[in-house]
């Protein structure tokens, strides 16, 4: 008998291995599957082709006959139908439903894969329209990217007219991972793709306005004889006209650091520069200059990116108080392995609204003509370069603070 119970004990483990064995083969095609559909989904290059491929390879994970993404509004507390496939008695598209309601949005609330394997017989749910479902079994998965719920994965019909599996919800629920991650990627190339089209057409609108001023005094001078003041006030508007296209030019060159230079320089020889340079425009709005420079310095890399640095902030603190005069505060201090610069403006401060968009190229408050919108756009490129920092801080009649830190040394190294 001990053999006999010796034989079964060893019958019985070989039999769990094979379960063991089975369902390991099970997970590694799941996982294999799975792999496959992530594959074609990364491979989309918009967000069209990533929906249309996130719906397909859905479909064919789970065998489903019918699937829809719906995306999450948080605002309005709805989920919306952005694409659906195999519901051709009603379209889909552009539904909306709120957030707790129904299958979408019981999972939208609490942000848990579910399947149903009988919606007829589940409680927490109201009978579904049969005549638009063949089966009454349900997959739907949050499409979550840390933390936040982008939308809601659905499946139905299975194409056996079986319910789901506990393999299918774990497939799904791993290729709604992977979906978030594309519509991340996605998302930020079309994010970079609208900046770089608001970008050129700025520059487009930028480059037209002078250049149609030059071209239209040029005209007017070699159009019919004209008085000599008059040619001369002609050629004279169209040279201001090509020097702000020069202008223009010179920073999109220090925007994309065409021409940066890496010589080292003191800073507070740089800051003493600048603001001489400025000093008739201090005098004409009757602005007081206080500079509180630190002796022994450490020299730093950019001399002349540093000096247009120094030289937009000081200009754009002035242009600040142009009204009633001010006070304009320039620091310079050693801390933390970088030389830190302070340039501080008691003018009209920035409101919040505007301080999100600072450093966006092209985007300015001040009147046509007086301001591109690159000034400070060229500072952060060049400290960017430079491996330093720009900050600011204001408030709407209390002034502001432009903190530069740029690296101490001239080794091109982070502080």
């Amino acid at each position: 008998m001990s053999r006999v119970h010796e034989l079964e004990e060893k019958a019985r483990h070989l039999h769990e291995r094979e379960v063991h064995l089975r369902e390991l083969s099970r997970e590694v095609e799941l996982l294999s599957r799975v792999s496959r559909a992530a594959h074609a989904i990364h491979r989309a290059v918009d967000l069209r082709e990533l929906l249309d491929a996130a719906l397909a390879q859905c479909s064919a994970l789970v065998r489903a006959e019918k699937v829809s993404l719906l995306f999450h509004e948080a605002a309005a507390g709805e989920l919306v139908v952005v694409k659906a496939c195999g519901c051709r008695l009603v379209p889909l598209e552009g539904m909306r439903l709120p957030v707790g309601q129904g299958v979408a949005g019981y999972v939208a609330l609490h942000r848990q894969p579910l399947r149903v394997e009988d919606i007829a017989r589940d409680g927490r749910f109201a009978m579904r329209d049969s005549g638009r479902y063949a089966t009454g079994s349900f997959l739907c998965v949050p499409v979550q990217d840390n933390g936040t719920l982008l939308g809601v994965l659905t499946a139905t019909d299975r194409d056996d007219r079986q319910a789901f599996t506990g393999d299918d919800l774990r497939g799904a629920t791993a290729l709604a991972g992977e979906l978030a991650l594309a519509l991340r990627r996605v998302g930020q190339v079309e994010d970079r793709q609208a900046r770089h089209r608001e970008l050129m057409s700025k520059l487009a609108h930028e480059l037209r306005n002078p250049l149609d001023g030059a071209l239209r005094f040029l005209n007017l001078t070699l159009a019919e004889p004209s008085p000599e003041e008059s040619r001369r006030r002609y050629l004279l508007a169209s040279k201001q006209g090509l020097e702000r296209l020069n202008g223009i030019v010179e920073s999109l060159l220090g925007l994309s650091g065409a021409r940066a230079s890496e010589e080292p320089a003191q800073v507070n020889d740089l800051l003493a520069q600048a603001v001489a340079l400025q000093e008739g425009k201090a005098q004409q709005r009757g602005v007081r200059v206080e500079l509180d420079l630190a002796e022994g310095l450490p020299p730093v890399r950019g001399a002349s990116g540093l000096f247009q640095v120094f030289t937009n902030l000081v200009s754009n603190a002035l242009d600040a108080m142009e009204e009633g005069g001010g006070t304009l505060r320039v620091r310079s201090e050693r801390a933390d392995g970088a030389v830190i610069v302070r340039v501080a403006d008691t003018g009209c401060g920035i409101p919040p609204e505007v301080l999100e968009r600072l450093f966006t190229p092209f985007f300015t408050t001040k009147a046509p003509g007086r301001g591109m919108g690159l000034g400070l756009a060229v500072c952060r490129e060049v400290l960017d370069r430079l491996h330093g920092r720009i900050e600011v801080a204001s408030k709407p009649g209390h002034g502001t603070v432009f903190t530069v830190a740029v690296p101490c040394g001239t080794n091109g190294q982070g502080p």
